[in-house]
């Protein structure tokens, strides 16, 4: 790849990762905006009991896009360039992410089974979406920089998986104390999952240094 290409490269991959940037504010932002307080209220406490619900899924939603903004910062810091394909394929994450506040809004005013299920296969498809944007970078499109094959399938199954059975969980939990057993055994599951990987390819990188010197 010539210097013209690579700054061509730069700059797409740049103004990608500014734009998913601006769609994560606005949707993290959209979650206050619906908020509105009750018309008639006696004291803070039954205006947070009123409320509660609401301040709930709210909580729970801002906890979601900024999880999905550190895992978008992540993938999106590991790769070279961009190109149409992943345009694409971001935009589906973004248009998916944009749809939080309306579910949102949709788990507070109709607290069912089925709202949550919408809700949280919501949640689920932008992890799924946000998996393929991860395998075709590193895999098919050939986008990110050096990483060991074992570290990408383990980033692709987690980024698949972990965001919908994490918010399943914690939803799970807020009628259910014993849900944040199995919560805390899945969180660390994916922590040391990530750790492990992370130092075996760190072991093969320099193993591999140590047989070229």
């Amino acid at each position: 790849m010539s210097n013209t290409e690579h700054e061509a490269a730069d700059r797409h991959l740049h103004r990608l990762v500014l734009f998913s940037d601006a769609v994560f504010a606005i949707a993290i932002t959209l979650l206050a905006i619906e908020i509105h307080p009750p018309e008639h209220w006696h004291g803070v406490a039954d205006l947070f009991g009123q409320m509660g619900h609401k301040l709930w899924a709210y909580a729970v939603s801002f906890a979601v896009i900024g999880v999905y903004w550190i895992s978008h910062r992540r993938i999106f810091a590991r790769l070279r360039g961009a190109n149409g394909v992943l345009d694409v394929l971001n935009l589906v994450v973004l248009g998916l992410v944009a749809l939080l506040p309306l579910t949102t809004e949709l788990l507070w005013e109709h607290a069912s089974g089925e709202a949550t299920l919408v809700y949280v296969g919501l949640v689920a498809a932008i992890g799924v979406a946000m998996s393929v944007v991860w395998g075709y970078a590193a895999f098919a499109g050939e986008l990110a920089g050096r990483v060991h094959r074992g570290e990408a399938l383990f980033t692709l199954a987690r980024t698949a998986v972990a965001p919908g059975l994490m918010c399943g969980l914690i939803l799970f939990s807020l009628n259910h104390i014993w849900g944040l057993i199995p919560l805390a055994l899945a969180i660390a599951a994916f922590v040391a999952g990530g750790r492990f990987m992370r130092r075996r390819a760190a072991a093969r990188i320099d193993d591999a240094e140590e047989a070229a010197a």
